[in-house]
């Protein structure tokens, strides 16, 4: 999102990648702001960003830059063929093939939860060999919302149009297959036949991942149907992710994927470039501005080990939420309740105004580089739900200021 951003007002962009990153394996949706203080956000996302710590990234940009943020990729996907339902008054809440409601603010226009809170009859429907969504069990947990319990429920088992397999099929798989010229034709077929009259039709997201193909099923099924989030491998992921690579090479951006970058190029609080590992040989790539998102822990972005926290290529150190620095004992940096806010995952690099990074006194340490998402830090997107709202803000911003 920073390379796009930042090539859209005319910038060279070359981007390092070391892997295809989360978005690949994820919901395709962005999450804003789901939970604060671990209760839900009532009301619109945007308007809760003032109820954050004063060092939550999205208290660094504010409710603007976050909302123009969203704007721009809404624009983007629009482009690119792929329509996403931009944010109301409250969360969405996107059903799963966990027969759960995820709260989210932009989401595919084939995951509008809306649909499913205004029906009244219902089709749960997977494939066979498909053992990652289970109807009974979606059913069962669906009802545990006050507002779905006086929907009608089928539950309904497709044939798979693999046959029998070596393995267990993935939604992935019938993805690929509805990707075909006659995938979607069998699809709505099956629906056809097995399904009857309904409100609404439910589905793991198979509607294919080149050839979106979800606003063709619906007309020749002449009802609505929703695409369930479901767990990796990603589906919707991938086709937000082929979105974006899309119009990266539009705008003649350089991508260099599984390229590590090792180490940095500073001198005199200005970074010169960056150096990354290769098979054989290092390889040195300059920048006149460089903006960092390699991830928290779980990207190596941020490395650990008692006594010491801090950020992977510029050895620069993290604090806490409060801006004190860790416990050099380890065990502080986690709450016995696993569900609760933990230290280790509000870690941050301690930035400026426009992302740079900069002292305990607020002098700027490295000019020309900017961090993002994760490699940021500063806030708990597991129990925020803020994820992809907070990589998709900081990126965008951090790519007006180079």
């Amino acid at each position: 999102m920073a390379a796009l951003a930042a090539a859209r007002r005319g910038r060279k962009v070359t981007v390092l990648s070391r892997g295809v990153g989360a978005l690949a394996i994820g919901s395709g949706c962005v999450d804003i702001l789901g939970y604060v203080n671990g209760q839900a956000v009532s009301g619109h996302p945007l308007d809760a960003i003032e109820s954050l710590p004063e060092t939550h990234p999205y208290r660094l940009l504010g409710r603007d830059r976050v909302a123009e943020a969203c704007s721009f990729l809404e624009e983007v996907c629009a482009a690119q063929g792929l329509s996403l339902l931009p944010m109301k008054e409250n969360n969405r809440l996107v059903p799963s093939i966990m027969g759960t409601l995820k709260p989210s603010g932009l989401c595919p226009a084939s995951a509008d939860g809306d649909l499913l809170l205004k029906a009244k009859r219902v089709a749960v429907v997977t494939i066979g060999g498909l053992r990652d969504c289970q109807p009974n069990l979606i059913i069962k947990q669906f009802l545990r919302y006050p507002a779905l319990r006086s929907i009608e429920f089928t539950e309904v088992v497709l044939p798979s149009p693999l046959g029998k397999t070596h393995r267990n099929i993935t939604a992935l798989d019938l993805a690929r297959y509805v990707d075909r010229p006659e995938g979607v034709f069998w699809l709505a077929d099956a629906l056809k036949k097995a399904c009857g009259r309904q409100d609404l039709i439910l589905l793991p997201p198979v509607c294919g991942v080149r050839n979106f193909l979800w606003k063709k099923l619906v007309e020749l099924l002449d009802c609505p149907v929703v695409e369930m989030l479901s767990i990796p491998p990603g589906v919707s992921g991938l086709r937000l992710r082929t979105c974006l690579l899309n119009a990266l090479r539009e705008l003649d951006v350089t991508l260099l994927e599984n390229t590590t970058v090792i180490r940095a190029d500073v001198a005199d609080g200005h970074c010169r470039g960056v150096v990354t590992s290769g098979l054989d040989h290092e390889h040195v790539y300059t920048a006149d501005q460089i903006i960092v998102a390699t991830g928290g822990f779980m990207g190596d972005g941020f490395e650990a080990e008692p006594g010491k926290m801090q950020e992977s290529i510029f050895q620069l150190p993290l604090c806490l939420e409060n801006g004190e620095m860790p416990s050099a004992d380890p065990s502080d940096w986690s709450e016995e309740n696993v569900f609760a806010r933990h230290a280790f995952a509000t870690l941050r690099v301690r930035v400026d105004a426009q992302l740079r990074p900069c002292s305990e006194e607020g002098s700027v340490l490295l000019d020309n580089v900017r961090f993002v998402g994760r490699s940021l830090g500063g806030y708990d997107f597991a129990t925020e739900k803020s994820g992809n709202g907070v990589a998709l803000a900081t990126a965008w911003y951090a790519a007006q200021c180079v």
